[in-house]
């Protein structure tokens, strides 16, 4: 018996150690190819480099307030536009990292997920999107969570809160999609005592201006001459060379241009109606969110160094905020973006900074008693259909990849972990037929 036990305990540290092995080969990857990025020239009128650019200079505008700060530093100051918005974005993508490594080992959870192409690996493994403002976004939503967390005082609450929420809607308006629907429930759950008429009314009067912020860019979403207007304004002061846009010429500083209609249908169709490889977009985009439900919610518990750090209970929790979470991203992941691995980025990340900050026994409070045995009952289905052990969740990490955005099936290749521990592990012989022979 005690040998077997042994034979057991050194299987399960062999196993261990080759995870591990293959966990910091990635991290090693993600850290090299981030690097080679960050030394990587791209034109302003790609996305990554345009929406930024957005500015106030032909009137207000979504997504404004960012670029309008940039063009008063670009304009007086005379800065390299590029290298600050590089700098700046890895100050995002770092503060973002910082709090979700420290938060997951402060809780005792395990990092293995951190890192895979539908939480923070996904900008880095995919082109240059590190570069975008999703990241900025992070920090508000972080911000006001903490805040609605930390602060007793109520009015100081709501005020600090609509204040952060006003300022990151101007940023970028998506961020509405996961943080009002569930600050309304916080704020509802806080005044339930009142009575339920007079509980929605306050929670709805506490959050109108942040509310109003969201809507203020649903209606002046701009145009191509508010797009013309923004583009000539960084011609005057920066070396960007004069053109005359189109709603396809500029990237995002031309999708300012772009009708709802046109927009709507663009995404749908290339979010659900495209294929690759005789590959239909619809059946992967499906098949991957179901995968990413199953490995987010059993990845803690499977990889738990105790009992108590994370139960089935706290299981349901995060599943809980998960459904949640993606019920109200729905018109984002269906119409409003093809970029859909961002939004799933959107999705993971959001439900863990509410189920990091905010206690769980207020999450729990949150859902009625229905939605949650509703979530119970599908976390057995998943259960029962695939048992998640160390290995079968070790194997799902190591394969599964999620393009940034569309659907091409080579980049669900390119954007799996083991391709990029494979890649890894041939930089040195690459080098080697490179320089030697």
């Amino acid at each position: 018996m005690k040998q077997k036990l042994q034979t057991l305990f050194d299987k399960n540290n062999i196993k261990l150690t080759v995870l591990n092995s293959a966990y910091i080969l990635f991290l090693i990857a993600l850290f090299l190819k981030l690097i080679v990025e960050i030394f990587q020239t791209y034109s302003y009128e790609s996305w990554e480099g345009s929406e930024w650019l957005i500015n106030y200079q032909g009137g207000y505008v979504r997504r404004g307030l960012i670029g309008e700060i940039l063009f008063f530093f670009a304009k007086y100051f005379n800065i390299n536009i590029a290298w600050a918005l590089k700098i700046f974005a890895l100050i995002c993508l770092f503060s973002v990292a910082v709090f979700f490594v420290r938060s997951f080992l402060k809780q005792g959870y395990s990092l293995y997920i951190l890192p895979l192409s539908f939480f923070m690996g996904t900008h880095i493994i995919n082109s240059m999107f590190w570069q975008k403002r999703d990241h900025l976004m992070f920090l508000f939503l972080i911000a006001t969570f903490w805040a609605f967390t930390k602060i007793n005082k109520g009015y100081v609450k709501i005020l600090i809160v609509n204040v952060l929420l006003i300022i990151a809607f101007q940023v970028h308006e998506v961020l509405a999609f996961f943080s009002l629907p569930i600050l309304y429930l916080l704020f509802f759950n806080e005044y339930r005592n009142k009575g339920i008429f007079q509980s929605i009314a306050l929670s709805f009067i506490f959050l109108l201006p942040g509310i109003f912020s969201f809507l203020l860019t649903l209606r002046y979403h701009g145009d191509l001459e508010i797009a013309q207007a923004i583009w000539d304004s960084w011609v005057a002061v920066s070396n960007m060379e004069a053109a005359e846009l189109t709603e396809y010429s500029h990237s995002a500083v031309s999708a300012l241009g772009w009708t709802s209609e046109w927009a709507f249908k663009y995404h749908f169709e290339s979010n659900f109606l495209s294929t690759d490889m005789r590959i239909s977009s619809f059946v992967f985009w499906s098949m991957t969110f179901l995968l990413v439900y199953y490995i987010v919610t059993n990845a803690l518990l499977v990889f738990r160094k105790k009992e108590n750090i994370f139960t089935n209970h706290d299981k349901n929790i995060l599943s809980s905020v998960l459904i949640f979470q993606l019920i109200c991203l729905t018109p984002v992941f269906l119409v409003l973006s093809c970029d859909l691995g961002r939004v799933i980025f959107y999705w993971v990340a959001s439900s863990f900074v509410i189920f990091l900050l905010i206690p769980k026994s207020k999450i729990e409070r949150l859902f009625p008693l229905f939605f949650l045995k509703f979530i119970e009952k599908i976390n057995n289905i998943f259960i029962n259909i695939i048992s998640p052990t160390k290995t079968t969740l070790v194997l799902l990490m190591m394969f599964i990849g999620v393009p940034t955005a569309g659907f091409r099936f080579s980049v669900v290749i390119t954007s799996s972990a083991i391709y990029n521990i494979l890649l890894t592990l041939s930089a040195p012989l690459h080098f080697f037929n490179e320089f030697i022979f």
